[in-house]
């Protein structure tokens, strides 16, 4: 008989072609994971890898067997699946990828709150606001903004959320404010690194035609979480998500300088990988997370 473990580490390798990767991911030592694999393929009287320097490679029948293999593994997922959900357990890990700012400032409140109720439920997070790899993180659910191409994945759609210029009343009473987007070149502007790339084109509408506005800046950074406090701060304007700065304008702390009509919108979606039949806990958590922003959306419109 196989070990289940060495199976889904001989899995892992194949999609992530590093042993060291797959073993520290699973749990296990470099010299518990190259044993593992030894005494699988030992199992097999077959080589299913072949080894460099740098990586592993899937020999020819490593591919069969992997092949094959990851059917298998599904099949017994769907099984545990079916139980669990016949039972209506809330149980195993879900790896999510999310923005940082709305990951750490309302999702991760929110699934605190139902982990409060499924004591068998695990969650792990993956903060950035970067498209995250699922295969290659082995990541179950990614919440993404914009409309994304990649046919490869399923999504779900949630809501179509505002994107908004935000400041301090502290900025605006040092700087004053600006009338219209095009006044934000005359400002202190807070910069989001997205991909390598500093974000400098800023999107609005003018009469109900789309608007792209230059803006530069002295502070840039690449997570979100971090233009939102430097917004708090009164360091400059930020453009951001109004889920992040709802809370903040409602309650006083920020501004929206321009009318909603005058705001775009985007799509926020979440992402999984293709499967006939998404597990139980995978629905669960999309179904939560669905429910949530539809309240959040009632309590906080836009203003």
């Amino acid at each position: 008989m196989y070990h289940l473990n060495d199976l889904q580490l001989a899995l892992r390798v194949a999609e992530l072609q590093s042993l060291s990767a797959a073993g520290r991911e699973l749990g296990m030592t470099p010299a518990a994971a190259s044993a593992a694999l030894q005494r699988l393929e030992k199992k097999l009287g077959s080589q299913l890898f072949a080894r460099s320097t740098r990586r592993l490679q899937l020999t020819e029948e490593g591919q069969v067997f992997v092949d094959a293999a990851r059917q298998a593994m599904g099949l017994l997922d769907n099984a545990a699946m079916a139980l669990a959900e016949s039972r209506g357990e809330l149980k195993g890990e879900v790896r999510l990828a999310l923005p940082s700012d709305l990951g750490r400032s309302l999702i991760r409140p929110w699934l605190d709150q139902l982990m409060a109720g499924a004591p068998e439920l695990s969650l792990q997070y993956f903060f950035g606001d970067q498209l995250t790899d699922l295969i290659g993180q082995n990541v179950h659910l990614a919440l993404r903004y914009g409309h994304l191409s990649d046919s490869s994945l399923m999504r779900r759609h949630l809501l179509y959320v505002h994107r908004v210029a935000v400041a301090s009343p502290e900025y605006l009473a040092h700087y004053g404010r600006p009338k219209t987007p095009h006044e934000l070149s005359q400002h202190k502007v807070l910069i989001l690194n997205r991909g390598g790339e500093p974000w400098q084109r800023w999107g609005f509408t003018e009469a109900g035609n789309p608007l792209a506005v230059e803006v530069k800046g002295r502070r840039i950074a690449n997570d979100g979480a971090v233009i939102r406090d430097w917004a708090l701060e009164g360091q400059g304007i930020a453009f951001k998500s109004w889920l992040d700065v709802a809370e903040d304008v409602h309650a006083g702390r920020l501004i929206n300088l321009f009318s909603p009509q005058q705001c775009e919108t985007v799509p926020l979606q979440i992402l999984y990988l293709h499967t006939d039949y998404p597990s139980f806990k995978v629905r669960r958590v999309i179904d939560f997370l669905a429910d949530r922003f539809q309240t959040f959306e009632r309590r906080f419109p836009l203003i």
